[in-house]
Formats: structure tokens, sequence, C-alpha cells
């Protein structure tokens, strides 16, 4: 009798055994026998099966492969024909002779199911991959303690992984980082300075078009407090690096608001510099009544008739640079009627009247 093995359950396994005669000659089982298996300690037997008729998952073959007195006994080990994890099982001879000698109660083999191994895979029939070296491979998705904090400072994290945070801070980084999805919580003090580009790192070629728009900073999300001072010099800017094409048409509306107010906060007295402009009046359509004849404006003055006589010269839009006289105005709604002009003024259309 022989110990074959400690098998998972689900497995199926062979085994085989010898009879011989007295005199040592290998010999056919003789008459009707049969195979049973004890489990561990209890009296009751799994099976019995014979040739003809397998049972609990045994099945015979006499004289295997031809060779008189060699048999087979294969153990389908599942739950369902009772077997069980943590359980041993001796195989027996429960019925039969050999050269007319009973050789019932011979117990042939033994086995256990789970019972004897430490270490044992969780799916049936799977091994423990190890390498020429000795080591065994990780499954990184079956860790213990994966929480544990673990120092991979000698280990390389190839370039097509993703590491999905970072919590601390990060020493150093050589060669290029990839790209990088998701937020950048913070960078502590000190953590960009001048010396972590190269010279010549930013330039223009580095910058594409349009990189930078009014979408990508938020309401004062750059102020003062943000750049050193002197982080930005006249060496720090290309000639040219603000033309006319990086200026969006919108910002004329700016300029002209701009010296237009400079005009009427700095030069109200006669004798200064140009002309005296307190008696301009500045404004803009809004939306409402937009046509050639009349235009809802901005304007605050509450008394109808207030600008009557007076000329009205467009500044931006479609009309700049026209002019007409007005002939009537609603203090109520702000209206103003003149004399057709070519087109409709536009909502935010500038205007002066003089």
């Amino acid at each position: 009798m022989s110990f074959i093995g400690d098998f998972a359950l689900g497995s199926t396994f062979d085994t085989k055994f010898c009879t011989v005669t007295t005199t040592g000659a290998p010999t056919t089982i003789g008459g009707t026998w049969a195979i049973s298996i004890y489990v561990d300690n209890s009296l009751t037997q799994l099976g019995p099966a014979t040739v003809a008729t397998p049972a609990a998952g045994i099945t015979i073959t006499l004289d295997f492969d031809g060779i008189t007195g060699m048999h087979n006994v294969r153990v389908v080990a599942t739950s369902g024909n009772g077997y069980a994890a943590g359980s041993n099982y001796q195989i027996m001879v429960s019925t039969g002779t050999v050269g007319g000698t009973s050789i019932v109660g011979y117990v042939v083999a033994e086995f256990s199911i789970e019972a004897r191994s430490s270490l044992r895979p969780t799916t049936s029939g799977r091994t423990l991959d190890v390498s020429a070296t000795g080591e065994a491979g990780i499954d990184w998705a079956n860790v213990g303690s994966p929480t544990t904090v673990l120092n991979l400072s000698a280990t390389n994290i190839d370039v097509d992984q993703v590491v999905a945070s970072v919590s601390g801070a990060v020493g150093s980084v050589t060669g290029a980082v990839g790209s990088v999805t998701g937020a950048v919580g913070s960078i502590g003090t000190g953590g960009i300075a001048t010396t972590s580009f190269a010279a010549g790192a930013i330039d223009a070629a580095a910058i594409a078009a349009d990189a930078i728009g009014a979408a990508e900073i938020a309401n004062g999300a750059i102020d003062a407090a943000t750049f050193a001072a002197g982080a930005i010099d006249a060496a720090a800017i290309a000639a040219n690096a603000l033309g006319t094409s990086e200026i969006a048409t919108a910002v004329d509306d700016r300029i002209v608001d701009a010296v237009w107010n400079e005009l009427r906060s700095g030069h109200t007295t006669v004798g200064t510099y140009g002309e005296n402009n307190a008696a301009i009046v500045s404004g803009g359509a809004i939306t409402g009544t937009l046509s050639t004849t009349q235009m809802t404006t901005d304007l605050t003055e509450a008394t109808d008739s207030h600008y009557n006589g007076r000329t009205i010269i467009w500044i931006t839009g479609a009309l700049a640079g026209q002019g007409t006289n007005i002939t009537a105005y609603t203090g109520a709604t702000k209206l103003l009627t003149f004399t057709a002009v070519t087109e409709a003024p536009a909502n935010l259309d500038k205007f002066i009247i003089v």
C-alpha cells in the first residue's frame, strides 16, 4: 500500500496495483470483484464499484493495457461522489480472489483531499509559478495587507503604467513624464524654481497656439502674489511674443473705452491738452429697440427730450464713424430717436452725444 497524494476536491486521478500468486507471479483477479473506499475512521464505505458498474466516482480497469495482473483505479473526487476536503481515504479490495485465495481487505492505495499540504491553490489544477532562479510569482490583485507601507526604492515603474494617486512628497522624477490625467493637488513652497527648468526649455515653439486662453485662466487665478519680484522681465519675453495676432479683436473695445475714460476724467477744463469734453456724453446700445431710426440705450438721464437737437456719433460696430441728429428722447425707457442711418445698431455698440 502506498500514499499517492493530497488532492484538491474535484480532482480526477489514477492509481495502479498488481495482484500476484503466492509464488509472486502476476495473476488476474478471479471471479467477481469490487473496490470500495474507506473515509478516515468511518465504517461507512464509498462504493463498492465493480468492473461493470462504477460507483462513488470509482472506475476499475482489469489487466490495464493488456498487462496481466496490473489493474487501474480511477477516482473522480467530487463532493457529489461523497468526497470532502480535510479527509483521508483508503482504496480497498472489497470482493475478489487471486489464485483461489480471497484478497478482501487488501488496501491498494491511500490518498487525502486537501488534508495534508499547507500550500494549495484556491483553484483546482493551478500550480505555483516559480522562476528559474527560485522566486515565486506575485499576484498583485491578491496581496495580503495591501495598505502596509512598502519600500520600492530600487523598483522601476514601467512608462506605460498609471499611478492613481500619490500622497506626500515626490522626491524626483528622472526622464520624461508622458502625461498626467486629472488634477495635481498642490505644489509645495519652492517646489518649482528657476533651477527646475533648463535654459530655453520654455520658448515660443514649446507653447501651442492659443494654449492659454480666457477659459484656461480662472477669475483671479493669476495675481501679483503669484509671481516673485522680477520673475517676468524683458529677457523672459521673446521679441514680438505678443503681437496683433495674439490680441483678440474684442480688446479694441477696451482700448477705446480706456482712452475715452481718460479724456473724460483727465481733460475736463479748457486749456488742458485737447478740448473740454465735459459736455460730451458716452453710452452704448442695449437689447430692446434697435432700428435705423431708434435705439434703446444705457443712458441714465430721466428727463424726456433731454438730448433733442444734439448729434449722436457711433464709435464702434457697423455704424462706427456715422453721425445723425437726435429728434427725441424718452427718459423712462432711455429710447433715442434720430434721423435714419444706413443700418440698425447692434447690442453693445458704443456712441457719443456731442
